[in-house]
């Protein structure tokens, strides 16, 4: 089973106003992960899931992965398509 560590950086992030607004949750960061639109791999070990967030917004998630730990080490919106097109 896979767990999931979240950095300091990563977890008063989720306390920001603009954050909640756009209701970014830990559960939302684990799916963007576990089934993401695109992931980007080009600089490993580091790895960044993007996956939908709202209709002109991406969320774009920043991880480590050692075995079955998952580190989330920081999470942020972006312009939908800014970062998709470049990995395609």
């Amino acid at each position: 089973m896979v767990q999931y560590v979240y950095t300091i950086h990563a977890e008063e992030k989720l306390t920001l106003p603009r954050i909640k607004k756009l209701k970014i949750s830990k559960k939302r960061i684990e799916r963007v992960i576990q089934q993401p639109i695109t992931v980007d791999e080009s600089e490993q070990p580091v790895l960044i899931a993007i996956g939908n967030l709202t209709k002109t917004l991406s969320l774009c998630v920043v991880y480590r992965r050692i075995e079955a730990i998952i580190r989330v080490i920081t999470f942020y919106p972006a312009e939908k398509g800014r970062y998709e097109r470049k990995i395609l």
